[in-house]
């Protein structure tokens, strides 16, 4: 079964992550360092085991690359990438277990330890600790691949429309009617001739 290392002294987790990235990179993590820095208390010791199983330190209890690289800027990633390491079936089962409740967290320990109730309880609270001081929105895993974007919609503006005046009503106009009339006269010197008959069309065609 997998050992999931712990310590009572909670608040010794972020004192000592802070002590991490304001002092020099020591040889070896012992008691005796310990002790010398500040870390007095017997339940203080457990830190060892716990930077331990997050790959703080290695199995001689020299600090790791871990440890070096949670000194830079990027502290919050590189600690949450060293939780997910050292919890690797619990955030196989669940990826995002640094937001889950301390039942789900205590119920998923319980199912893969011997331990006793009490331990487990401080188990979980020295995850939940180190989750406190991480940020796994920056550690690069599990993160959401943006899609490719689709491309931009683009509204057609609606083809513009003539309007069409529509005349109602009846036309006051009425139709003319030309006609056209050719009359040939015969040749006469006498002007009466004629006159007599422009008379008769006039009386005839427009009277």
């Amino acid at each position: 079964m997998a050992e999931y290392p712990y310590t009572m002294n909670l608040g010794a987790i972020p004192k000592f992550l802070k002590h991490i990235k304001e002092s020099g990179v020591p040889a070896k993590v012992t008691v005796k360092y310990l002790v010398s820095v500040g870390f007095a208390s017997s339940n203080d010791r457990n830190l060892i085991p716990v930077l331990k199983g997050i790959g703080f330190l290695d199995a001689s209890n020299a600090p790791t690359d871990f440890w070096k690289r949670y000194r830079g800027a990027d502290d919050g990633a590189v600690l949450a990438e060293a939780i997910r390491g050292g919890y690797p079936d619990l955030f196989a089962t669940y990826p995002d277990a640094q937001l889950k409740d301390d039942l789900a967290v205590t119920n998923y320990i319980k199912g893969h330890t011997e331990l006793a109730a009490r331990t487990v309880g401080f188990v979980v609270k020295t995850f939940k600790t180190l989750c406190a001081s991480a940020d796994f929105t920056r550690d690069g895993v599990g993160a959401t691949t943006p899609h490719d974007p689709k491309p931009p919609v683009t509204e057609r503006a609606p083809a513009p429309v003539t309007p069409v005046r529509t005349v109602s009503g009846t036309s006051t106009q009425a139709a003319v009617v030309n006609i056209n009339i050719a009359l040939t006269l015969p040749p006469s010197a006498d002007g009466k001739v004629y006159d007599a008959f422009f008379a008769a069309m006039k009386k005839h065609l427009l009277g």
